[in-house]
C-alpha cells in the first residue's frame, strides 16, 4: 500500500478523508459539549458577576490542571485499544476498558480528596491573588465532587473512541450539556429553588451532570453490539484479575502525557495567575477568552482523536506505512476547518466577547487578547493532532516533551516576560500564541522524523512491536 500522500488516488483521499470525518464529527461534538459546558459556565457566572467569574477563573488554575493530568493518565486506553482493534485482538478490547475504569476511579478518588482537603493552601501555593483566595477555595472544593466519575466517564468514552463508536460518545455528551446548562443556571442565580451561590453553584451543577454522564457512558460501552466478543460484560475473576494487572501498564504509558499535561496546562494556568494581578477585569476576559479558544480546541480534539484512531489502527494491523498519509489526511482536514473559524474569530472580536460580560473593560481587554490568539489557533489544532499520532506510535515521552517545551517554557516563561515588561493583557495573548506555534512545529517534526527519516530497522521493529 501507498505510504505517501502523493501516491494516493483521489478515490483513497476521499476514502480516507470519509473515514477521519466519520470518526471526528461526534468527538467534534464531544469536546464542544465539554467546552460549552465550561462557556456556559463562564457566560451565567459572568452575569452574576464579575467577581465571582474571576474567582472561578483562579478556581480553575488547580482544577483544569487536576483534570487534564486525571484524563491523561488515561490516554493509554483509547491508544491501546485502537491497535488492538487494528488487529483485530477483540476481547483486548474488553480489558482495556476494566482496567481503565480501575485507574479513573481510582486516581479520580485520590484527586478529589487532594482538592478537597487542600483547596486554599494549594491556591495559594501556585500564587493566586490573596484577594481571590477565599472565593476561589470553595469552588474547587466543588468541583473535587466531580473527579472520580469524569474519570471514570473517560476511561468509558476513551474505549468507545478506540473501537470506532464515537456516535455513543457524542449521546451521552450531549445529554449532559442539557443537564449542567439547567443546573448552572439555577445553583448560580437562584432559580426553581436552588440556592444563589455563584461560582460555587456552577461547580456543583458539573459534578452533578459528572456523575450521570459516567453512568451513561458506562451503560453505552456495556451495551455495544460485539460486547460477547470484546468480553465487554466479562464479570468474572480472571477478567478482573486482568484488569488489575492492566492497571500498571496503562498507568506507565499515561505517566509521561499526564507529566506533560499538567506542565502544559501549569503554562496557561500561570497566565491565569498573571492575569488576577492584572485586576479583576483583566481575569474575566482571560477567562471568557480561553472560553472561547476552547471551542475551537474542540474541534481539534475530532480530529486528534480521529488522527489517533486512525494511526492506532494501522500500528495494530502492521501496516504502520499508512500512519503518514493517514494524520496529513487529518491534519489538512482540521487546518481547513479550523482557519475558517478563527479568522471569523479575529474579524468579530468583539461581537464574540458579548455574551460574556456586560463590563466595557472586560469586553474591550477580552477582544484584543482574542484577535491576537485567534490567529494561530490552527498551529493549537495541529500541536494536538501529531501529538495524538506520536502518541499512536508509542512516542509518548516524545510528544510530552514537546509539550513541556511549548506550553510550560515557552508560554509560562514569555508571559512573565511580556507582563513584567509591561505588555498588559496583550502579553498574556501573545505568549499563548507563540506556545501554540512552538508546540506544532515540535511535535510534527518529530512525526515526520519517526516516520519518513528513521532508520528502516527501527521502523520495522516498531511495526512487529505494534
Amino acid at each position: 500500500m501507498p505510504d505517501n500522500l502523493s501516491q494516493f488516488s483521489g478515490a483513497d483521499v476521499r476514502a480516507e478523508a470519509r473515514r477521519i470525518l466519520a470518526l471526528a464529527w461526534p468527538i467534534v461534538l464531544t469536546g464542544l459539549n465539554w467546552t460549552l459546558m465550561q462557556v456556559i459556565d463562564v457566560a451565567v457566572v459572568g452575569q452574576y458577576g464579575t467577581d465571582e467569574l474571576a474567582a472561578l477563573g483562579a478556581s480553575r488554575t488547580l482544577t483544569w490542571i487536576a483534570v487534564v493530568l486525571g484524563i491523561s493518565s488515561l490516554t493509554g486506553v483509547l491508544v491501546y485499544t485502537a491497535q488492538a482493534d487494528g488487529g483485530k485482538r477483540l476481547a483486548e478490547t474488553g480489558d482495556n476498558l476494566r482496567a481503565g475504569l480501575l485507574l479513573g476511579v481510582a486516581l479520580g478518588t485520590g484527586i478529589a480528596a487532594i482538592l478537597g482537603l487542600g483547596a486554599y493552601p494549594l491556591l495559594r501555593l501556585i500564587g493566586v491573588e490573596p484577594a481571590l483566595l477565599a472565593p476561589s477555595a470553595p469552588v474547587v472544593e466543588a468541583m473535587a465532587l466531580a473527579f472520580p466519575a469524569q474519570l471514570a466517564f473517560f476511561a468509558a468514552s476513551y474505549f468507545l473512541e478506540g473501537i470506532s463508536r464515537p456516535r455513543r460518545v457524542m449521546i451521552v455528551n450531549l445529554g449532559m450539556l442539557g443537564v449542567n446548562a439547567v443546573l448552572a443556571w439555577a445553583w448560580v442565580g437562584g432559580h426553581l429553588g436552588f440556592p444563589a451561590l455563584g461560582a460555587v453553584g456552577a461547580a456543583y451543577a458539573t459534578a452533578v451532570a459528572s456523575w450521570l454522564g459516567a453512568g451513561a457512558m458506562i451503560l453505552f460501552a456495556w451495551t455495544v453490539s460485539d460486547a460477547a466478543e470484546r468480553g465487554v460484560r466479562d464479570l468474572s475473576a480472571g477478567a478482573l484479575k486482568r484488569a488489575a494487572l492492566g492497571v500498571p501498564r496503562l498507568l506507565w504509558f499515561g505517566t509521561v502525557p499526564a507529566i506533560a499535561a499538567s506542565l502544559e496546562l501549569a503554562g496557561f494556568a500561570w497566565l491565569i495567575v498573571l492575569s488576577t494581578r492584572l485586576g479583576n477585569d483583566v481575569a474575566a476576559s482571560f477567562q471568557a477568552m480561553l472560553a472561547l479558544h476552547n471551542l475551537l480546541f474542540a474541534i481539534a480534539y475530532g480530529f486528534a482523536s480521529a488522527a489517533g484512531v486512525r494511526v492506532g489502527n494501522a500500528v495494530g494491523a502492521g501496516e504502520r506505512d499508512q500512519a503518514w498519509p493517514r494524520a496529513l489526511i487529518a491534519a489538512g482536514l482540521s487546518v481547513a476547518v479550523i482557519g475558517v473559524l478563527s479568522l471569523f474569530l479575529v474579524l468579530f472580536s468583539k461581537t464574540a466577547m458579548l455574551p460574556f460580560s456586560d463590563d466595557p473593560a472586560v469586553l474591550a481587554a477580552g477582544a484584543a487578547m482574542l484577535a491576537i490568539m485567534a490567529s494561530f489557533l490552527i498551529f493549537d489544532g495541529l500541536q494536538y493532532l501529531f501529538g495524538a499520532g506520536l502518541r499512536s506510535l508509542n512516542e509518548q515521552v516524545w510528544a510530552g516533551v514537546n509539550g513541556i517545551i511549548g506550553f510550560f517554557v515557552v508560554t509560562g516563561g514569555l508571559g512573565w516576560v511580556l507582563v513584567s515588561s509591561g505588555w498588559g493583557a496583550n502579553g498574556l495573548a501573545w505568549a499563548a500564541a507563540m506556545g501554540m506555534l512552538v508546540t506544532a512545529v515540535l511535535q510534527f517534526g518529530r512525526f515526520y522524523y519517526v516516520l519518513k527519516l528513521r532508520p528502516e530497522p527501527l521502523r520495522s521493529a516498531a511495526r512487529s512491536s505494534g
